[in-house]
């Protein structure tokens, strides 16, 4: 969930400053806080690093942290980098048994600055220093230790080298080259040094590494036995974080959305065939996703139900454990990802391999560690989204696993040309007089305290994914809920003036809005025609059965300008980040 980035080198002295730079551009995984160690000096500090100035005293060797709370409140204290005497760490991931160590350790006689699980990893590591003095004995030691899934860089003082190790948790490694031969860079994704360098080694689960300056080594995190890693050119290009004209990246990638459809069904028929090869080798298929790509899994659920005759079994990845003895060799698990490293996911994805599972897989970075594992992989292509709220990266995802479904019904073409028309008819719906609609309409609803919202089929899930925009953004309190659901008890709720919003206009889903407005509610349609039920009218564009992915552009533009409306930063809403890598 949080954001690591480290420099060992001797190529450059202002180490310090170039973590923080570093960091600014993984600020989506965290800014709670942050907070960078050189070898000798340390800052820590509340609130967002891209507001961060900061200089160090010249060194070859940082490294750094931006924090998604988990364990312990938004304090400086909190902040990492932790230190405890010689040991200096930061640490990404969950530390399950923590408290059972700390409560050894203060039985000790020992005393802690924070209340977090990461301060007790340095304590555990110096615990073992003292023991044998050798520090990669210590962190394999501590490794065995630790339930739970992590990534840990550490500096110990007198030592030159940095120390990494991971489960589960990402960390990447970049080889430096031309001017930055003699430097190397770790960071949980690779943004963090791509203005350095495209060559990479990947870390995978229980491996660490020693790093100095250029020299890198590699060994397995139980046996401690050497590995060897090769150099991997990733064609990723350093996309610059420009809003270009727009006030925020939210709307910015609202917008982008004019390009990003095609690219995410811009895939070969090969490519796409043997995927669903892959998809219907299987006995039963699980499809495995978090948040908004899970709901953007249950809007294929009905996409595969309908076009395909195929039963698709959506669970969100963290209720998978109660489901597990169902995964066998004949099972397909079919994960669905913005960024790759979710960290429940891969957990019954590393269940599902060493029980044979078929692992199939739709992420926006073809070098996550959920692609990486997979038997197959196909990546949306939505280019890089900065704002913690899914936009682009959600409509990609849909408008891939819909033409998966006609892929599976063998009219692969009839669903290239339904997103083809799609896309031109969003790239004229997104225009400025449109935006500004719905911002008038935002206007009306700024001081609202409930929004309900209502959808059948797959526009079900749209108003589930409709909620979650709108709340996530604006903190206005949003649920979705099966059009004909809302009669059997939600519409207890519903008073003069309660604000509904209506996807579809089907006679079944006017016919429970007419329930609704009977009640008092003021309704919001989002429809291809208007309906005289509709006390304002969001318009899309007539697109049969992608009508799902056309449905929640407007919501994406209304749950913005509530947000904005607000005096609210949509960009980075509280207690958020954009990649979830703890349970």
């Amino acid at each position: 969930m949080c954001g690591v980035f480290a420099i060992s080198s001797l190529d450059i002295n202002d180490a310090g400053e170039r973590v923080v730079d570093g960091l600014k551009k993984l600020e989506y995984r965290g800014y709670d806080s942050w907070g960078v160690a050189t070898s000798s000096e340390m800052i820590k500090e509340v609130g967002k690093i891209s507001a961060s100035n900061a200089t160090f005293i010249p060194d070859t060797k940082a490294i750094g942290h931006s924090r998604w709370a988990t364990h312990g409140g938004v304090t400086q204290e909190n902040s990492h980098p932790h230190r405890y005497k010689k040991v200096t760490l930061v640490h990404n991931g969950i530390f399950e048994n923590y408290l059972s160590e700390k409560n050894r350790l203060l039985e000790k006689g020992e005393t802690f600055l924070s209340e977090t699980d990461s301060e007790v990893i340095a304590h555990l590591i110096q615990e073992q220093l003292d023991l044998s003095h050798d520090t990669k004995s210590a962190i394999q030691n501590v490794a065995k230790a630790i339930t739970g899934r992590f990534s840990i860089v550490v500096m110990i003082e007198g030592l030159d080298e940095i120390f990494v190790a991971r489960r589960g948790s990402p960390l990447i490694i970049g080889r430096g080259k031309d001017e930055y031969v003699n430097t190397t860079f770790i960071a949980s994704d690779i943004p963090a040094f791509l203005e350095y360098t495209n060559i990479v080694n990947y870390i995978d689960d229980e491996e660490m590494a020693i790093i100095k300056n250029s020299d890198v080594n590699f060994y397995n995190l139980c046996s401690g036995e050497k590995i060897e890693k090769r150099n991997i050119e990733v064609s990723w290009k350093e996309e610059v974080a420009d809003k270009g004209k727009y006030n925020h990246f939210m709307i910015k990638e609202i917008f982008d959305q004019k390009q990003s459809l095609t690219s995410a069904v811009n895939h070969t028929d090969e490519e796409i065939a043997e995927f669903i090869s892959a998809l219907q080798s299987g006995n039963g298929v699980y499809m495995v996703a978090c948040g908004t790509a899970h709901k953007a899994s249950i809007a294929a659920e009905y996409y595969f139900s309908q076009i395909a005759g195929r039963k698709i079994n959506v669970v969100p990845a963290s209720e998978m454990p109660a489901f597990e003895r169902f995964i066998n060799k004949e099972t397909v698990l079919f994960a669905v990802s913005q960024s790759g490293e979710t960290a429940d996911i891969l957990e019954i994805l590393d269940l599902g391999k060493k029980r044979g599972a078929k692992i199939l897989s739709i992420t926006n970075v073809e070098s996550s560690s959920i692609a990486r594992i997979s038997d197959n992989h196909l990546p949306i292509r939505a280019g890089k989204e900065k704002a913690v709220a899914s936009t682009k990266a959600t409509t990609s995802q849909m408008a891939l696993l819909l033409l998966l479904a006609y892929a599976d019904d063998n009219r692969l073409n009839e669903g290239r040309l339904l997103l083809q028309d799609l896309a031109s008819n969003v790239n004229d719906l997104l225009n400025p007089r449109y935006e500004e609609y719905i911002k008038s309409v935002a206007e009306t609803l700024n001081d609202c305290s409930n929004i309900f919202i209502i959808g059948r089929n797959s526009l079900f899930p749209m108003a589930l994914e409709s909620a979650i925009k709108i709340m996530e953004v604006s903190y206005i309190h949003a649920q979705g809920f099966a059009a004909g659901e809302m009669k059997h008890g939600p519409i207890a709720l519903i008073e003069k003036g309660t604000p509904c919003i209506v996807l579809g206009c089907d006679s079944e889903t006017i016919s429970n809005a007419m329930e609704l407005k009977s009640r008092g509610a003021t309704i919001i349609g989002v429809a291809h025609v208007n309906n005289v039920l509709f006390d304002q009218w969001l318009k899309i564009p007539s697109a049969g059965t992608a009508i799902s992915i056309a449905s929640v552009l407007p919501i994406q533009i209304l749950s913005y300008y509530l947000a904005t409306l607000r005096g609210l930063d949509p960009d980075m809403p509280r207690n958020l980040a954009k990649s979830v890598t703890v349970k």
